[in-house]
């Protein structure tokens, strides 16, 4: 999702309402309250994983490493994006 998709959806939302984060194959009773936005300065990097079985996966890290150990380069892209990291943990990102 890119941001302005985000601002799309939440132009209906109720200023006051609580951000929740639901993580994949959670119940709704795991949702946690996202307490930081972090808007990155520096370009993280992306990787689209294509399985022979036709799945896609996507990672994204930090640019400054190099392909994960999961690289193909038979089957796989990758490139970089400007990121914006939303946390249910404060100083997630705090080395």
């Amino acid at each position: 999702m890119k941001v302005r998709d985000l601002l799309r959806h939440l132009k209906e939302a109720d200023p006051d309402a609580v951000v929740l984060y639901l993580a994949p194959h959670a119940d709704a009773s795991e949702a946690d309250e996202i307490v930081q936005v972090t808007v990155s300065n520096e370009l993280w990097t992306c990787e689209r994983h294509l399985s022979a079985d036709g799945r896609v996966d996507k990672n994204y890290y930090p640019a400054v490493g190099g392909t994960s150990l999961a690289w193909n380069e038979a089957t796989d892209e990758r490139w970089t994006e400007c990121v914006v990291i939303l946390s249910s943990i404060l100083g997630a990102l705090d080395g």
